[in-house]
């Protein structure tokens, strides 16, 4: 078993607002954050990570050269926060962290279950991680909301037929990258263009599927099926990621709804709205179950949300549970029931 670190040393790779946001959590709980990494040629290089997260104490400067602050700070877990795919970039700062000898949570959305695509890079990165001894595993709100809670959830029935469930979170919350990707302010004819044409990576609730299923004990069978249907706006409505007006008629964003089938009979099955949203609009996850013969048995809502802090507080929250994991990539399966870790004030 790896050894239990009481008050682990902490890097933040990428510092955008998710990273930022941890940044705080981590230094409201006394955390010991010892080095704060951004890409090279980042505008933020050089600058206090005190003043770029808003709090004092952290006059140390981000920098972008990796390897030699891992060299200098050797933090015992590297909290990444850069993208959401295992491609070759990411794979390389997973890596660089991996061969400082560090643990690694990310909030990588491919991360928390890498398998379910059969990336090579996953295969890649879970034998060196093995071979330095340390853990990778990816979590967030998915974790949280999209998989723990449900798992719980199913536990409390005897016949299970299927699951549903219906999520939605505001694109302005999560900045301009993703609300480009999310095809806010395009219109319907742009929508459909892309579509027809685009070669997208997996959707977000594509791992989670395969991450629930894994915590239910089910197994996959044939191949997960998705489909898109775009969110048009009814009347103008301003984005604050895009710092632009959407007019009525054009994209808000859309919603992917996925789809799984199990040898064991059991459809699992989740659409998750990414779009701008109305004053009046709010997060929420809803998940509704029913038997093996269709009546609905179970019933979850989780409304008002704040899904942006509840990824970086649930990403907090499992880092003690990383750092007691076996070596190589662990997926949230095989971690403990998430939980509230309570921080211990001196008396």
């Amino acid at each position: 078993m790896p050894e239990i670190v009481e008050s682990p040393r902490i890097a933040v790779y990428g510092l955008g607002a998710m990273g930022l946001d941890i940044v705080r959590i981590l230094h409201g709980r006394g955390a010991d954050i010892v080095a704060g990494i951004v890409r090279p040629g980042s505008d933020k290089d050089g600058r206090s990570l005190g003043e770029l997260a808003g709090v004092p104490g952290l006059a140390f400067p981000a920098r972008g050269d990796a390897e030699q602050v891992l060299r200098e700070s050797a933090p015992d877990i590297v909290v990444v926060t850069v993208s959401t795919y295992l491609d070759e970039t990411q794979y390389e700062i997973f890596a660089t962290a991996v061969r400082a000898g560090a643990d690694v949570i990310t909030l990588a959305e491919e991360m928390l279950y890498p398998f379910a695509t059969d990336n090579p890079l996953a295969r890649e990165l879970d034998a060196l991680a093995k071979r330095h001894e340390v853990t990778v595993t990816g979590t967030g709100h998915q974790d949280a909301y999209w998989v723990n809670l449900v798992s719980v959830l199913a536990g409390s029935t005897h016949d299970l037929g299927s699951v549903t469930g219906r999520l939605s979170w505001n694109v302005d919350d999560f900045g301009r990258a993703l609300a480009e990707q999310q095809r806010v302010n395009a219109t319907a004819e742009e929508f459909a263009r892309w579509q027809a044409h685009a070669e997208r990576p997996p959707t977000f609730t594509h791992y989670s599927l395969y991450a629930l299923a894994a915590a239910l004990g089910l197994t996959p069978q044939g191949a997960l099926r998705t489909t898109t249907e775009p969110v048009i706006a009814e009347r103008d409505v301003r984005s604050k990621a895009l710092g632009a007006t959407v007019g009525q008629g054009r994209l808000l964003g859309y919603t992917d709804t996925d789809t799984l089938e199990t040898e064991e009979g059991v459809t699992l099955s989740v659409s998750s709205r990414g779009s701008v949203y109305e004053e009046h609009e709010r997060d929420f996850n809803e998940w509704n179950l029913t038997d093996s013969s269709g009546r609905p048995t179970l019933h979850l809502r989780d409304s008002d949300l704040d899904t942006a802090h509840t990824t970086c507080a649930t990403l907090v929250n499992r880092i003690p549970d990383v750092i007691a994991a076996r070596p190589g990539i662990v997926t949230v399966d095989k971690l403990p029931q998430l939980r509230f870790r309570p921080v211990r004030r001196a008396s």
